[in-house]
């Protein structure tokens, strides 16, 4: 990693100048020293600078800091953003390029303090932060700026929701189009980044809210996984065409895609645009994987999921249904394949479920459901799931779990429990998945563990559970459950279904495939780079990075096709320099959740809630729960956005 020579970053002072470099200090900002084989000289970003080498031209680098937002980064909807900060660049360059008087260095830090507390919105002023610091601590550097070398720059304009997308949607962007009522254009947007929007508008956790500037404001972030669905709804509802980007021309070139998941069906959207002729094979008999088969329809309607598949299709993307990895003579190998495509992407989800580990789950007993997974992809495909009427202990605390026991509600059991060994608080399940099974009459019994299944002439009839102590936080950060001694009790069921956990089916592999796979039973691929042992086959998705989150999915599946086109066309996946300064900010976690830089304005607007089905009228129905917004709901709730858009920066060395 780098190596720090000066530089100020988040409230720290760095000064080795005059040292030799074996002592400089391990740069705050973890990033490589090379990018593509440029040195890397200098980094900027709202929270300072820091330069890595000492002959960089900081002067010249902030200058173009300054530009670059002016330009790329302020609305233009006032004067000190668009007009103030290029005035700023410009004094920078004067202050370089002759005799600089101290007053040239005061009009400096007028001017940002000018920017800083008169523009109207966060991105002007968080600029000014690292020409200040630099003015104020290392204004003696100013003189020895002129003579020094060159340097490209790179930049990249990111936000705090963007930043904790795993897609990377420009959420900002397409936000502003919402408030201008441009939805086609704010659809085309998201698109660029993540080409199921109507499906991360209803099931994605949102990590982007967690980082939304406006909870710093009233303590409700905008609802921006509502927002995403919006312009997805006015498109559908409203029977208009997609705006697509233009398909680059063919290439002459296949690429097979095993698995046509959320990130299966990604990776192909973006591989056909690229100009790639792309098949996808999948096991199911409807395309969607975890989230046609996992995710009810009262969260996520088939038939709206079907429709963004059909998008992806008309780009010419073929998908084969029925077929699957494996040695059945109605499967494929690997090595039909690789030699029939020039490069094959695997993403076949982890659709393995753990065992309980308990006495009695392998005795055979009626009663015992294999899965929980399993389960919700019965009641998927139509079958009977056999819980109407009966009593069901569901054992889990994800979503999958949430999940089981709200359509065992719906399929009819008289009786829904839920039995999770931590407490609510500890529950990877989000909070109004909860709430939401709660309301439908889920009785939850936090602290406690199955221990045995207790069954009579072959037929379940209870759960044996003890009730847990919380200790120590374990690997997993959480505090870890003990057993009480001496509390176990029987719960009554007539059906227990286990969802603790999935894992990927790796059995199809042979020695002579040599592809390397992970202590997780994953595939093992390099980081950012998404290609296997076996440089044609990539990886993307659950069976890469193990059980995770559609919008997760996605945004690795959408690399992945980044780079197979890279080594269909060069030999070999790589980053761009852009690119490594965009991986290295989101593998930072660069945004402070407490963040206060400048002035917020009062709260004017507040939190637009969804309309929602009560939990007696849902409980009985697989009817969507959360209804669409209104476009009065959907601008009302865009105008609530602080469009706190940053931008990082690197200057790297010439080759």
């Amino acid at each position: 990693m780098a190596q720090v020579c000066y530089g100020y970053y988040k409230d720290t002072k760095i000064d080795n100048r005059g040292k030799e470099k074996a002592e400089w200090t391990e740069s705050p900002f973890k990033t490589p020293d090379e990018y593509r084989d440029k040195p890397l000289k200098v980094f900027i970003d709202w929270d300072g600078f820091l330069v890595f080498d000492e002959n960089a031209d900081i002067l010249a680098a902030l200058a173009n800091y300054m530009l670059e937002i002016s330009g790329f980064g302020c609305c233009g909807r006032c004067f000190p953003g668009r007009v103030g900060t290029r005035l700023l660049a410009e004094q920078l360059m004067k202050m370089r390029a002759g005799a600089c008087e101290s007053s040239d260095i005061e009009k400096a830090v007028e001017m940002s303090d000018s920017i800083f507390n008169s523009a109207k919105c966060t991105v002007a002023p968080t600029s000014t932060i690292p020409v200040r610091l630099f003015l104020t601590h290392f204004k003696d550097q100013i003189s020895k700026q002129a003579s020094k070398d060159g340097m490209e720059f790179f930049r990249k304009v990111t936000a705090p929701c963007t930043a904790g997308c795993p897609a990377n949607v420009q959420i900002p962007e397409f936000i502003e189009q919402i408030k201008d009522h441009r939805y086609e254009d704010a659809l085309a947007i998201i698109r660029e980044t993540m080409p199921l929007p109507g499906v991360c508008g209803r099931v994605c956790p949102h990590p982007c809210e967690a980082n939304c500037r406006r909870g710093l404001v009233d303590d409700t972030p905008v609802s921006i996984m509502v927002l995403k669905r919006a312009p997805w709804d006015f498109e559908y509802y409203n029977n208009k065409a997609p705006k697509l980007p233009a398909k680059a021309p063919a290439k002459g070139k296949k690429v097979g895609i095993v698995g046509a998941g959320p990130a299966g069906l990604t990776a192909a959207f973006y591989l056909a645009l690229m100009g790639y002729s792309v098949k996808i094979y999948e096991w199911m008999q409807e395309p969607g994987g975890m989230v046609a088969l996992g995710i009810p329809d009262y969260r996520q309607p088939r038939h709206l999921l079907r429709r963004e598949v059909e998008v992806i299709q008309s780009l010419g993307v073929e998908i084969e249904y029925g077929k699957k990895l494996g040695g059945d003579k109605d499967d494929i190998t690997l090595d039909y394949l690789k030699k029939n495509y020039d490069a094959v992407l695997i993403t076949i989800g982890a659709w393995k479920s753990r065992d309980m580990g308990i006495e009695g789950e392998k005795d055979g007993y009626e009663g015992v459901f294999p899965s929980g997974i399993g389960f919700l992809r019965e009641q998927a495909e139509g079958k009977d799931t056999g819980v109407k009427g009966k009593k069901v202990i569901v054992v889990g605390g994800g979503n999958t779990a949430i999940d089981c026991v709200r359509v065992a509600m719906r399929e009819g059991s008289t009786d829904v429990n839920l039995v999770y060994r931590r407490s609510r608080a500890e529950m990877p399940a989000e909070q109004w998945e909860i709430d939401d099974a709660i309301e439908e009459g889920v009785n939850f019994h936090f602290l406690w563990n199955p221990t045995k299944i207790i069954a009579e002439n072959g037929k379940v009839v209870g759960v044996e559970v003890v009730e847990m102590v919380l200790g120590e936080p374990d690997e997993s950060g959480r505090r870890k459950p003990e057993p009480k001694a001496g509390s176990e009790k029987i719960i009554p069921c007539d059906v227990i279904i286990p969802a603790i956990g999935q894992f990927t089916d790796l059995t199809f592999l042979t020695e002579k495939d040599g592809i390397a796979v992970t202590k997780w039973n994953t595939f093992k691929v390099r980081d950012d780079l998404y290609d296997t042992t076996d440089p044609k086959v990539f990886s993307a998705g659950d069976c890469e990075w193990g059980p995770m989150t559609v919008v997760k999915a996605i945004g690795a599946a959408r690399w992945s096709a980044i780079m197979i086109d890279r080594f269909l066309e060069s030999g070999q996946p790589y980053l761009t320099e852009q690119e490594t300064l965009e991986v290295s900010l989101y593998k930072n976690k660069v945004f402070d959740k407490a963040e206060k830089v400048c002035s917020m304005e009062t709260p004017t607007i507040h939190r637009v809630h969804q309309e929602k089905m009560s939990g007696e009228d849902r409980r009985n129905n697989y009817e969507e729960v959360e209804k669409p917004f209104t476009l009065q709901q959907a601008y009302d709730e865009a105008t609530r956005c602080l469009r706190c858009v940053r931008m990082a920066m690197v200057g790297l060395g010439t080759k």
